[in-house]
């Protein structure tokens, strides 16, 4: 019989031993292992039970049905029992549970090549990733017509973009990108001829989705109820203010930093993490008073200059965007704001955009506030404006016509300033 904590601590060792850096492990550690190990003691014993750990893994997946947790913290555990399972029957920790999740696995002479493209390409590792998606995909599809590299040929490409498309329809700027740089290092390295241009191909872009942003009222729905649900209250009410008041990006918020924050003239300096730009944002006195509030009364200590900081130790910035998104999802559950498809925590950046356009602010000043590079992405917010909108609506019976076949009798009196019979 094996101690649940000499258990864990064995897990952890195999995982330190894997690679795992320390701070992955001192979050798994906190987040999901202290958990199992508590709920041992909580039962009367120290020592590993079997049951006690099928216990967890119900007791967890029931909460994840209740949407009470994200489906990703329900996995966490599921993977830690059937660990500390394998190193209590074996002494050995399996990690076979860790899937490789691609959906395209070609052979791994086409998986060479794919890696090596990719190399040259570059780009930054989020966008080789991309990249390599298709990459992939078109060589799951030639794999089934070719028994080899020698074999393909400018058809291979053509009639590959027809079947990509099917699939992808909303991407295919990345997908011609993608078999561009493929092309591209076939033919430096004399692997094949491909003389097709894909510039032929000017793909449709897709009609832009307008999803209904929050309202203001939505707004204080989910503050009136985080106080009773939430073990950090006042960070969670400091970051929905932050980012409906601000605009700000889910990036900006989790990287804000102690010293980007004015006190004195009510604003916050950064450089956005997706532009690199500078950006100057003013903050009214609700929004700064939530901030405030969480700093002086809730916030960690922490050596980290992060103002927003995780719930449990180590206390340092969050890192996920998941996290923030099932937080907006919770709240809207236990406010009963109907969930609408595709309305996240970047919704509360739209919603800012929706209302600076419904109070008629012109559309320049919402692109330098929301720190865009050209103003067509803001455009869609206008649409949201129904005062305005209406007006484009309205017909013509009050406009004189004065030329042409359908001109008003008598209208030369009209030009000339008399009045009409």
């Amino acid at each position: 019989m094996i101690k649940i904590q000499d258990a864990v601590d064995g897990v952890i060792s195999a995982m330190r031993l894997r690679g795992c850096s320390e701070y992955t492990l001192k979050e798994n550690r906190w987040s999901v292992y202290t958990h199992i190990i508590r709920y041992h003691f909580d039962n009367g014993t120290d020592v590993c039970s079997d049951d006690l750990l099928e216990e967890i893994c119900q007791k967890q997946k029931k909460r994840y049905q209740q949407s009470e947790i994200s489906r990703k913290y329900y996995r966490s555990f599921i993977t830690a029992v059937f660990r500390i399972r394998s190193y209590v029957n074996t002494g050995e920790v399996d990690f076979s549970i860790i899937k490789d999740t691609k959906t395209y696995k070609p052979d791994a002479e086409y998986q060479k090549l794919v890696d090596f493209a990719l190399k040259e390409t570059g780009v930054s590792k989020d966008q080789q990733y991309k990249l390599s998606i298709v990459m992939r995909q078109f060589f799951c599809y030639y794999e089934k017509r070719h028994e080899s590299i020698a074999e393909i040929s400018d058809r291979d490409f053509i009639e590959f973009i027809p079947v990509v498309a099917k699939k992808n329809p909303h991407n295919m700027n990345c997908v011609l990108r993608s078999l561009r740089y493929l092309i591209r290092y076939l033919n430096e390295h004399r692997l094949a001829k491909i003389n097709v241009d894909l510039k032929v191909f000017n793909p449709k872009a897709p009609p832009h989705q307008l999803i209904v942003p929050f309202t203001q009222d939505d707004i204080s729905a989910m503050l009136s109820v985080i106080d009773n649900n939430s073990q950090t209250p006042k960070r969670d009410a400091a970051i929905i203010l932050l980012a409906f008041n601000s605009g700000l990006r889910c990036a900006d918020i989790r990287n804000l930093q102690l010293h980007n924050i004015d006190w004195k003239k009510e604003e916050l300096r950064i450089v956005q993490k997706k532009t690199g730009t500078s950006l100057s944002a003013p903050l009214n006195g609700k929004t700064l008073n939530a901030i405030a509030t969480y700093i002086l009364e809730e916030r960690p200590k922490s050596e980290d200059s992060n103002v927003f900081l995780r719930a449990q130790p180590p206390y340092v910035a969050i890192k996920s965007t998941s996290s923030f998104d099932y937080m907006v999802d919770k709240y809207c559950r236990l406010a009963s704001i109907n969930k609408i498809k595709y309305r996240s925590f970047h919704s509360l950046r739209r919603a800012f955009g929706t209302e600076l356009a419904v109070a008629e602010v012109p559309i320049t000043s919402i692109s330098q506030m929301l720190g865009h590079r050209n103003m067509g992405a803001d455009i869609a917010y206008l649409s949201f404006n129904n005062t305005q909108t209406l007006l484009c609506a309205s017909d013509f019976s009050d406009v004189p016509i004065t030329k042409g076949v359908y001109a008003i009798c008598n209208c030369s009196s009209l030009e000339k300033g008399g009045e009409q019979k």
